[in-house]
C-alpha cells in the first residue's frame, strides 16, 4: 500500500483545531504512542530513507501495537511511501524478535496525537516530545489512484487551514537529530 501524507510544523495546534470544526472535519480520538524505531545490520535505513518501527498505542484504557515497515519516499514534496504494518500482541517480544535478528533499537519517540478525520482523509495533530507540534494529512492510496490527485487534494485542505509554509519531510528521527 501507498501512504500519502504531508506534515507541516504547527506551533499552535488548538488553533489548527478550531478550524478543523470549521472546514468540517470529525475528532476520531486521542491517543499516546511510543514508536520504537530499528536500524538493520546489513544496510542503514538513515541512508535507504527507509524505516522499522515497533508502535505502542495507547487510547481510552486500551492498549494495541504495530510493527511497521515504510519504504523510502517517492517524491521530493511530500512523505509518501510504501507502508506495510500489521498488529501484534506483544512490544517486548516484537522487539526482542527484531534484536536477535541482528536490528538494533535507535530511538524512541513519544507523541500526544489528536485524530481527526474529513473526506477520505485523517488529519492528526501531533506533540512530539523534542520535536514540537505537527500537523499530518494522509490517505492510503487506493490501487490505481494517481497519487498526485490525492496530494493536491491534502495541499487544498492545508490551504483552507492557513497553512501554507514550514512543511516537513523529515521524519520525526531526523527532526531530533537521530538517524
Amino acid at each position: 500500500m501507498i501512504e500519502v501524507e504531508v506534515k507541516a510544523h504547527a506551533p499552535d495546534l488548538s488553533n489548527v483545531a478550531s478550524k478543523l470544526k470549521v472546514i468540517g472535519a470529525k475528532w476520531i480520538k486521542e491517543e499516546y504512542q511510543e514508536d520504537i524505531y530499528f536500524n538493520a545490520p546489513h544496510k542503514d535505513f538513515a541512508k535507504t530513507d527507509e524505516a522499522l518501527r515497533v508502535r505502542k498505542v495507547h487510547y481510552d484504557g486500551t492498549k494495541k501495537t504495530f510493527i511497521t515497515y515504510k519504504g523510502a519516499k517517492l517524491d521530493e514534496l511530500s512523505k509518501t511511501r510504501v507502508e506495510i504494518e500489521m498488529g501484534v500482541e506483544d512490544p517486548l517480544r516484537a522487539g526482542a524478535i527484531f534484536e536477535n535478528l541482528g536490528f538494533r533499537a535507535v530511538a524512541t519517540v513519544k507523541k500526544h496525537r489528536t485524530i481527526y478525520s474529513l473526506d477520505d482523509l485523517i488529519i492528526t495533530l501531533d506533540r512530539v516530545k523534542g520535536a514540537g507540534n505537527f500537523v499530518e494529512i494522509e490517505k492510503d492510496n487506493e490501487e490505481g489512484e494517481d497519487y498526485q490527485e490525492v496530494l493536491n487534494h491534502i495541499f487544498a485542505v492545508y490551504r483552507k487551514l492557513g497553512i501554507r509554509e514550514g512543511f516537513e519531510r523529515r521524519s520525526y528521527l531526523e527532526i531530533l537529530g537521530i538517524h
